[in-house]
């Protein structure tokens, strides 16, 4: 066994700069970029379906209330395996029920989560839930 001057001396030999990283298997080190890459690719999804459910609800929709929403935006919940999907009204001056409107997007959930899996690249089409903002304007 190699005694610590000895091993100092080796590496010292084999790079400018001895660091905190030396000595560690490179496999085991987790990377920044590489977290950041994956978090690009959630929202990046994300956003995908945002603008996917956006034209679906606003033209293709059997519901006629779904029509009458916008997706205000679309978030990993807790992964994009899952996502949150939070609509609200097109206008202020619409007054929507919100359990009708929940019980609506649940109704329409599967053509929902169909268009997005024909937009995305993915394995397997995320699964969705909802949340519905009233504008500030409307009452309840």
């Amino acid at each position: 066994m190699k005694s610590r001057k000895q091993w100092l001396k080796e590496v010292a030999s084999l790079c400018a700069e001895v660091g905190p990283e030396d000595g560690i298997d490179p496999r085991t080190v987790v990377h920044k970029q590489a977290i950041c890459q994956k978090n690009r690719k959630t929202y990046q999804v994300c956003k995908q379906a945002e603008k996917t459910l956006n034209l679906v609800m606003a033209g293709e929709s059997v519901e006629p209330l779904l029509r009458e929403l916008i997706v205000s935006a679309v978030e990993p919940a807790p992964d994009s395996s899952h996502l949150l999907v939070i609509v609200e009204p097109t206008s202020t001056t619409v007054s929507l029920d919100e359990n009708e409107v929940l019980e609506a997007l649940q109704r329409a959930g599967g053509r929902l989560r169909s268009a997005i899996a024909t937009a995305i690249t993915r394995k397997r089409a995320p699964q969705l839930s909802f949340r519905f903002i009233a504008s500030m304007g409307v009452p309840r």
